[in-house]
């Protein structure tokens, strides 16, 4: 059985016979009853038959598409959705489904771009989102020697799925192999059979063994499964279809939704079933996870109010009831699918997910619980847990190194595998910078220069070359500052700032580093803005960066001397920002206030401020400014937007870092100065 269906959400089907021979039409329309009923296998038989009729038209394709992701077939999905984009009706979900589909065939590239268009249409005018599916799927494959995995034995060519601790060396999981009854009954949703509960030993070697049916009342022809037991085995908690003393109970649409039932130990086995407190025939609750000290009931569910899709939530045990549910709030739960919820012994959540940052399908993360009682840091465990397909119902034992986990990609003998693992190394979140390096004469990417980070204290943190796309990627820790560099033969020196502060929400940074021609700038002087620039003297080399762009420090060393009276030009190069231009143009004087709020005004970026500071740092060192002088501007910024202490930071660094550069740099502006004498003099004094 496919993870991916919402909650197992399943019906029996009734079958017909009305069809006209050779006409699709009325195989459309009992598909369409039969996809009402989220009898999603018939209903895919039935529209693949019209389709061969035919009827291969905007809403038969697209129906096709829905059935294959809800059967959790990711090929078929990815050439229906490829279809169903190209309809000039298509709808913003669409490009997110065929984006998934790609993601779950492990095609990251092409996922990306189809995100990317979704996002485009989601987000408003003048923001930029980025999927970065690609990225993150190269990041959440780095650490692969993290976990030990292997497929068990006990796998069938059904689904087994979902194991969950039944003491230290016992599990409880579901499985459609033989269990009750003579007679195979099948799911509607996907053609499977009924699942059932089932237990096995845990042998020495972390495998399963002696696989039986979990005894007693709990098994019916419904389905059953997951489930959690308490502490001391004497109770177990697990789902089923709603139906509770020999009676179905459906929602109005005559859906068999999902319910949580309690069953207590009798003898060998479980019965005396009782219904969960919240259970809801218009509703699904299910995926029960008990905290280990079972004042805790953590489930999923599709009720209404939540983030969107199916929701974790959790209920508290307080005078012998439990409190109403309370969703875990937008750091777990997303717009999509969260689900099968596990609690390990140092409070750690588990659970799956399609909502975040993922591999593709279901992806195992895990959440840390906080001095407030709330979870946060979701983190996704990566390869080779995860994989582009279904990768859910996570345990781990009390040791937190050996436990099970679920998945469907493709290698098993059926439908879901059980799969153990065992922990090598701890779970730690891993930030990434990455970006491309641009010749920016010819606006390509560079393959194959260095790329070099240095930590605050300008130590060397890593070295890297660029790959083929001219990307590049490092590891950084949070709560850091970096500056990152590429230099290339003939280019100036590419130059970044990077402050981490925050990278947990993002996960993934980026920085483009862009090489600028090693020919020259020229100091242009003009009497009003719409007139032509006049050369009036060469400069030298020496560029300082701004944004991944490049500025002359001499030009703001002169701005730096300039009297209020001179009308100063600027410095024309193709690679200077528009916003950075807007700074440098115009009149200029020594007052520094108006120099800090026409910086503060320029709305710069973190990277903006970061480099201003580089420019700084340099007139400070050279005795062009003063350091009260720059102090007095960072003021102006930290009453601005708070980015003060970085911004002094960076200046601090900057003075250090180029001390030596900017005395280069000041040997030629005396140069130029001599070449223009007379006219640059009198503006330099």
């Amino acid at each position: 059985m496919r993870a991916r269906s919402l909650l197992f959400l399943l019906l029996l089907a009734i079958s017909g016979n009305a069809r006209g021979q050779g006409n699709p039409d009325p195989f459309v329309r009992e598909a369409d009853r039969y996809f009402q009923q989220m009898a999603y296998a018939r209903a895919s038989e039935l529209y693949r038959t019209a389709a061969e009729l035919g009827a291969v038209n905007e809403h038969v394709t697209k129906r096709l598409a829905i059935c294959s992701m809800k059967l959790g077939d990711m090929p078929e999905a990815e050439r229906w959705y490829a279809v169903v984009v190209k309809f000039l009706n298509r709808e913003p979900i669409d490009l997110y489904n065929y984006a998934e589909a790609l993601k779950s065939n492990g095609r990251y590239e092409e996922a990306e771009v189809w995100m990317d268009r979704y996002l485009a249409l989601q987000q408003s005018e003048g923001s930029e989102r980025r999927s970065n599916i690609a990225l993150f799927a190269r990041k959440l494959q780095m650490d692969q020697d993290r976990f030990n995995v292997r497929r068990l034995s006990i796998n069938t060519a059904g689904p087994d799925l979902a194991a969950s601790w039944l003491g230290p060396q016992r599990v409880v999981f579901s499985s459609t192999r033989q269990g009750v009854g003579l007679i195979e009954r099948r799911a509607a949703w996907n053609a499977q059979p009924f699942l059932d509960l089932f237990t096995a030993d845990v042998t020495p070697a972390g495998d399963l063994a002696n696989v039986a049916p979990l005894e007693g009342s709990v098994n019916t022809r419904f389905h059953e499964g997951p489930a959690t037991a308490s502490a001391n085995g004497d109770a177990i908690w697990f789902t089923r279809n709603n139906y509770f003393k020999g009676r179905a109970r459906r929602s109005q649409r005559g859906v068999s939704r999902l319910a949580i039932f309690r069953a207590t130990r009798a003898g060998s086995g479980f019965g005396g079933e009782e219904q969960f407190l919240y259970n809801n025939s218009e509703v699904s609750i299910a995926h029960p996870a008990l905290s280990p000290d079972g004042r805790r009931l953590y489930f999923a569910s599709d009720m209404p109010g939540g983030q969107g899709g199916t929701d974790l939530y959790v209920c508290v045990m307080e005078d012998g009831q439990w409190t109403e549910p309370r969703n875990l709030g937008t750091a777990i739960n997303t717009p999509f699918n969260e689900s099968f919820p596990f609690i390990a012994a140092d409070g750690s959540l588990f659970f799956a997910s399609n909502g975040h940052p993922g591999l593709g399908g279901l992806d195992v993360m895990r959440a840390t619980l906080g001095d407030d009682g709330r979870f946060s840091g979701a983190l996704n465990l990566g390869a080779p847990v995860n994989s582009p397909r279904d990768d859910f119902a996570f345990i781990i034992d009390a040791a937190g190194k050996r436990g099970f986990f679920t998945s469907n990609r493709p290698g098993g003998p059926g439908d879901d595998d059980l799969f153990a693992f065992e922990m090598l190394a701890p779970l730690e979140e891993r930030f990434l910078v990455t970006g491309r390096v641009i010749d920016d004469e010819h606006e390509t990417p560079v393959p194959d220069v260095e790329v070099r980070l240095f930590d605050l204290d300008g130590g060397v943190d890593g070295t890297t070359m660029t790959d083929a796309k001219g990307e590049y990627t490092f590891s950084v820790r949070k709560n850091r500052s970096y500056r990152i560099t590429a230099a290339m033969k003939g280019r100036y020196e590419g130059e970044q700032h990077l402050s981490t502060v925050g990278i947990e929400r993002e996960l993934i940074a980026s920085r483009d580093l862009h090489l600028v021609a090693d020919a020259g700038v020229w100091l242009l002087e003009f009497k009003e803005e719409r007139d032509p620039p006049i050369p009036i003297g060469w400069l030298g080399r020496g560029p300082i960066g701004s944004n991944g762009e490049r500025v002359y420090s001499g030009t703001l060393a002169l701005l730096g001397s300039a009297t209020s009276e001179a009308d100063l030009g600027y410095v024309t190069w193709g690679g200077v920002s528009f916003q950075v231009r807007r700074v440098l143009r115009g009149r200029r004087d020594l007052d520094v206030a108006k120099l800090s709020e026409r910086i503060a005004s320029a709305r710069y970026g973190n990277a903006d401020l970061s480099n201003l500071a580089t420019t700084l740092g340099r007139l400070v060192a050279s005795g062009h400014a003063r350091s009260g002088q720059a102090s007095a501007i960072a003021a102006v910024l930290t009453a601005s937007d708070g980015t003060g202490d970085a911004f002094v930071a960076n200046l601090v660094q900057a003075v250090a870092i180029d001390q030596q550069r900017l005395e280069r740099d000041l040997a030629l502006f005396q140069s130029a100065l001599a070449i223009r004498g007379p006219l640059l003099g009198a503006r330099s004094n």
